[in-house]
């Protein structure tokens, strides 16, 4: 959380409120007028100091390319995929496979993909394998476009808020009717390594 707390009292916050627990600010960059202050109440982020190109390469070099990146496509995800039991859901939450997917784009990526989340990676069909890469690039760029998803009270430097979350089809819809035409099934939710997963039992297989 970085908040940018000015002289003249104005502050700009990535939070629902200016004033944030004091004993959360891990770190403070004094400028001449204004502070940036990281406060961070779950510890997820970090910082490093990488003093060249090299180490800078080291530091990523584990992390999956990224949606838009042109390396992630057809042939890398079925050559990183195959013979991998693990559920589909699950790879694309893993930085190593592809970076910066989070979990609320994950389960429409998928819904829109017309994928069991909980398929083992290496049963994903060529055709599947691409949808997962269309509809990848697909959901995320409208979510750019939306701003993001504003789940609770996330608001953008500006203190706008997100609005793709009045397009979600299947996250945090559990027990509503399918948002697919012509299916009446309800979408459900399980939660799997402590993380939600929705999907649709009849559109998703």
């Amino acid at each position: 959380m970085i908040n940018l707390n000015c002289q003249n009292s104005q502050i700009l916050v990535f939070y629902h409120s200016p004033t944030l627990p004091k004993k959360h600010n891990h770190v403070v960059f004094e400028f001449d007028n204004f502070n940036v202050i990281y406060n961070d109440p779950r510890r997820f982020g970090f910082f490093q100091l990488i003093e060249n190109k090299k180490a800078l390469n080291e530091r990523f070099k584990h992390l999956g390319p990224e949606p838009f990146d042109k390396k992630f496509n057809f042939n890398y995800v079925m050559s990183f995929l195959k013979d991998k039991n693990k559920e589909i859901k699950s790879f694309l939450l893993d930085q190593r496979f592809v970076s910066g997917i989070g979990n609320i784009y994950a389960s429409e990526i998928l819904f829109l993909s017309k994928i069991d989340p909980f398929k083992p990676a290496k049963l994903l069909t060529k055709n599947e394998c691409k949808k997962i890469i269309l509809n990848s690039k697909k959901i995320l760029h409208r979510a750019i476009i939306k701003g993001g998803s504003s789940i609770r009270n996330f608001q953008n430097i500006s203190g706008t808020l997100g609005s793709y979350q009045k397009e979600f089809k299947v996250y945090q819809q559990e027990g509503n009717k399918c948002k697919a035409t012509g299916c009446l099934d309800i979408i459900k939710k399980k939660i799997v390594s402590n993380r939600s997963t929705f999907f649709c039992d009849s559109c998703q297989k």
